[in-house]
């Protein structure tokens, strides 16, 4: 935790805590806020009220940028409005009363603070571990349990003992009593047909796209061979499209690559391709330090092997404005297996999809785990995914998408996109909030098996969809009823299904892009320096013959235990683990 601060940020506190941590970063000053200060590095006021600070370089609504002057005006005077910016967005202001921070209503910027109403050690911040050293605190032993089993953490929850994310919608207040949370009730979700839904949908993308090429015309779309990135495509106008800059992340002959060649050929794109980059040549050291330095990024709360990796690929390109197709999975019921009508649930439905599509993906080898807690820890995420279930209604498949919606979206997705939103600008179309809440306010049966999105698309620009997504058939087929749709469902069942007796078999998990050769990497570093996830931190987490085990060469950690194991280091800084939060 001596480390400094790696993001833009803040840090808002007592003298008297601010004087205990010490300087967070080289370039740290202060704004006087009444009973406390605000501690920032890396940021600049706003000029017209230097009181200020905008945490994010996504200023918008769909209409188009909103100017830093009615930002200001908004924390100072109706901070919950500034709730319905597009995500990622974040602004933190002081005055005589205190500090007041304000996110996106999706809750995407993370934000973080001490729990509400303690007077001491009363602190907010950008950064979950300058909270957790603001306070002394130490891991969160239920937190770590879920992380183990999930690689993320759900609800407002942290690894740090004590420290909470910002709720969506909420505001958060300072001052000498201690961190107030201001809660906005979320709006009444009419129902809504999936004909106006798509109408409504098609003119906000139409709208929200060409408001940001009218203000960033060499604005970069990530075009991919899937079908969100395919709808901000069919949201522009043909007439506009060619000469519209846009880039694939993979390598020539991926089936995502040659798709997005297609269509960036059809309609006259400046297509680039950018491989993942060299992770072969470097060191043990060097993928040690870049992983570490991922995990302090993403407060040690998502993988830090698949955002070192992703650093590495895009160093060697340009950054600038991007526009994105973060958002679409909310429309289409990521979590939706079977027929789709209303029907209640129990605790077991909420274990089995746990174990089916959740912690497959990114759980730590059991073997990783002391005896003891592996059998507890797995328990405790059970436990916390039917709490997350539960808190979206007694409906199954709609209190699955508030599952997607409330924490993956919220804890996975938005962790990663803060820790990258000060190199480039990501634009993502459709987590409007009004984009959201229609894809909300649709019955789950017209979210299943794409049909709204696939909808959505043949009112956007059906020539497009009537051409194959990479590894699927085209929108079309998913749009229209009858038996080609019904072919759709199965292919897209049986793709689902075949992944997850795939990793069942093998009894492994999905590894991020250039994960395996970092973690091996990362490995070999561990055997020439075991005291770097040796220590108090870690004892009774994990196996000590496992670990030994590790470090004398003779097993290869997975790179979901790499990942964990990084990321407990750094949160850990140090410091002993303190107990499970209430």
């Amino acid at each position: 935790m001596d480390a400094p601060i790696p993001l833009p940020g803040f840090l808002a506190a007592t003298e008297l805590c601010l004087d205990r941590v010490g300087g967070l970063t080289a370039d740290e000053r202060r704004i006087p806020s009444g009973p406390a200060s605000i501690a920032f590095w890396g940021l600049e006021p706003v000029a017209a009220d230097p009181a200020t600070l905008i945490l994010s370089r996504v200023v918008r609504t769909a209409g188009g940028a909103v100017s830093d002057t009615a930002v200001a005006a908004g924390v100072r005077s109706r901070p919950e409005s500034l709730g319905r910016l597009l995500p990622p967005f974040a602004a933190v202001r002081g005055d005589a009363s205190g500090v007041s921070m304000v996110a996106d209503s999706m809750g995407l910027r993370q934000l973080y603070h001490s729990a509400p109403g303690a007077e001491e050690d009363a602190v907010m911040s950008t950064s979950a571990l300058a909270v957790g050293r603001a306070m002394g605190a130490g891991l969160d032993d239920s937190a770590v349990a879920v992380q183990s089993q999930l690689g993320w953490q759900l609800g407002q929850r942290t690894l740090i003992s004590g420290v909470q994310k910002l709720e969506p919608g909420a505001v958060a207040h300072l001052d000498a009593t201690g961190v107030h949370l201001t809660r906005s009730a979320p709006p009444p979700l009419e129902p809504i047909s999936i004909e106006e839904s798509v109408a409504e949908a098609a003119a906000l993308l139409r709208e929200s796209v060409g408001a940001l090429l009218d203000e960033h015309p060499d604005a970069v779309l990530q075009l991919t061979g899937g079908q969100d990135s395919r709808l901000l495509l069919s949201a522009i106008p043909p007439s506009r499209r060619r000469g519209l800059r846009a880039m694939t992340l993979g390598v020539a002959g991926d089936g995502d690559v040659e798709v997005a060649a297609r269509l960036a050929a059809r309609d006259g794109l400046v297509h680039e391709v950018h491989g993942m980059g060299s992770l072969e040549n470097i060191t043990p050291a060097e993928a040690w330090e870049l992983t570490v330095e991922a995990a302090r990024r993403l407060d040690g709360m998502a993988d830090p092997l698949a955002l070192a990796a992703l650093t590495v690929a895009e160093g060697a390109f340009e950054q600038g404005v991007r526009i994105s197709g973060l958002g679409g999975e909310v429309a289409r019921g990521f979590y939706y297996v079977g027929s789709v009508r209303d029907r209640s649930y129990t605790r077991q439905d909420a274990q089995q999809l746990a174990s089916w599509r959740m912690f497959a993906n990114e759980s730590v080898e059991s073997a990783a785990l002391s005896t003891d807690f592996a059998s507890w820890a797995r328990d405790a995420a059970n436990t916390a995914v039917f709490d997350a279930v539960t808190a979206g209604g007694p409906e199954w498949f709609r209190a699955t998408d508030s599952l997607y919606f409330r924490h993956r979206m919220q804890r996975w997705a938005g962790v990663t996109d803060t820790a990258v939103a000060y190199e480039r600008i990501v634009v993502n179309p459709m987590l409007d909030e009004n984009f959201l809440m229609l894809a909300n306010r649709l019955a789950p049966a017209d979210k299943a098996h794409s049909r709204f999105l696939a909808s959505l698309q043949m009112e956007l620009d059906p020539e497009l969809g009537r051409i194959p997504l990479e590894g699927r058939p085209a929108p079309v087929a998913y749009a229209q009823p009858g038996p080609l749709r019904a072919v759709s469902r199965s292919v897209t069942s049986a793709r689902k299904a075949a992944r997850k007796v795939a990793q069942r078999i093998r009894r492994g998990n999905r590894a991020p892009a250039g994960g395996i050769v970092l973690a091996a990497k990362v490995a070999e570093h561990w055997q020439e320096h075991p005291d770097a996830v040796e220590g108090a931190a870690l004892s009774g987490f994990l196996s000590d013959a496992w670990l030994g085990e590790v470090l004398a060469g003779r097993a290869q950690p997975r790179p979901s235990s790499v990942a964990f194991i990084t990321s407990l280091v750094v949160a850990a800084g140090g410091v002993a683990r303190s107990g499970t939060a209430s």
